[in-house]
């Protein structure tokens, strides 16, 4: 398996990942930056936890809240995501994070 690393404009990886918004969940879900900005302003923000089962599905309001947190504490462009055939793998939050920032970058591992 090939592993190239980049740091690509955010608007470009959003296209290169198909997206027109903010990532999609299982089920299609969405969250928007209304639910966003009411998790940052009530201070509702959900930190990572490496007990959380990755592939256990979320509430809108638990992904708001992991995308809150990491708005307030990841640095500007500082976000980074897999993608692997096209697909977000891994950063779904980091992505809609760096979105709703408005940063200019994320880095990048593509996984051929």
């Amino acid at each position: 398996m090939a592993i190239r690393l980049a740091t690509l404009p955010v608007e470009e990886v959003r296209a290169l990942a198909g997206l027109q918004g903010y990532p999609r969940w299982a089920g299609g879900m969405t969250v928007d930056c209304r639910l966003i900005e009411d998790h940052l302003a009530g201070e509702h923000v959900i930190p990572p936890s490496d007990d959380r089962d990755p592939n256990a599905p979320l509430a809108p309001e638990e992904h708001a809240g992991r995308i809150a947190w990491l708005v307030k504490n990841v640095a500007r462009n500082g976000c980074s995501i897999t993608i692997r055939d096209g697909r977000i793998q891994d950063g779904n939050h980091r992505l809609a994070a760096a979105l709703y920032r408005g940063d200019d970058l994320v880095r990048v591992c593509f996984m051929d």
